[in-house]
């Protein structure tokens, strides 16, 4: 493959949906829009991808792992996300690895980064297992209930396992393992399942990271960095700061880079 790849967005709708989503992507016929799957090879949610210069169809991440990456993995092994929100998200935990495939016989779990849009954003994180458990199984999260206001380019790692929450008025880039794997743990009296005893048994208590600002971020599952008017050699994804914009570069291919943006690759 020798040419850059354009992602086209796919537009999910939320219960905590931010219309501001809706006005930045033109998006009138839907109702409020919680997340934009900028880059996705889940199945039913695969992004479609298009020759920069060419125009092409390439068709979707899953038909080409190989030549985009230059190994292959049984998915395509990032997912990359807009999310805007006007309400709480649910209470939530993510199984790790070993869970999703013990629990859902799937290949990954969900380990995840959140990289901060607005000026200020809320979120609520815990990795205290028995005050969690305990939380999970009474329903009460008042007394463990603590939520942290982060700003805007301050980045927050969630391992699988900890439970964690997004708070009304936040927008970010959310960068994870491929995994749609989601336990509610408690859901502000909204209608929708609650997942007691997957949630208790998948709690742990790795350390989880809020870093102010930085410029470059690693971890074991994916790596991500602030990029500026640069040469980039993939793969990698690529999404611009004005209009969210997402490129795939390929394997051994050069993409220059105009403009400001984040960059994510393994």
């Amino acid at each position: 493959m020798k040419e850059v790849l354009i992602s086209k967005p796919i537009f999910v709708e939320k219960v905590w949906g931010d219309e501001n989503l809706n006005k930045i992507f033109n998006k009138k016929d839907m109702g409020k829009i919680g997340e934009v799957w900028l880059f996705s090879g889940v199945e039913n949610y695969e992004t479609e991808l298009i020759g920069l210069e060419s125009g092409k169809n390439y068709g979707n991440p899953s038909q080409i792992i190989k030549e985009l990456i230059g190994e292959d993995f049984p998915r395509i092994p990032l997912l990359l996300k807009l999310i805007s929100t006007t309400q709480w998200l649910s209470i939530q935990v993510h199984p790790d690895d070993k869970f999703a495939k013990e629990l859902e016989n799937e290949p990954w779990g969900k380990t995840e980064a959140w990289y901060f849009l607005n000026e200020s954003n809320e979120i609520f994180i815990s990795n205290d297992v028995e005050n969690n458990k305990r939380a999970i199984e009474t329903q009460n999260w008042k007394d463990i209930f603590n939520p942290i206001k982060l700003k805007k380019e301050d980045l927050l790692f969630i391992p699988a396992g900890v439970v964690h929450t997004l708070g009304p008025n936040s927008m970010l880039l959310e960068i994870q393992q491929t995994s749609s794997l989601t336990y509610r743990l408690y859901d502000w009296g909204r209608p929708r399942e609650i997942h007691i005893e997957k949630g208790k048994k998948v709690l742990k208590d790795s350390p989880y990271v809020i870093a102010n600002s930085p410029k470059e971020f690693k971890t074991q599952y994916f790596n991500m960095k602030k990029a500026k008017d640069e040469i980039v050699r993939g793969f990698a994804i690529y999404t611009t700061f004005n209009d969210y914009k997402t490129l795939i570069i390929p394997q051994n291919v050069e993409y220059k880079i105009q403009g400001e943006g984040m960059l994510f690759f393994l």
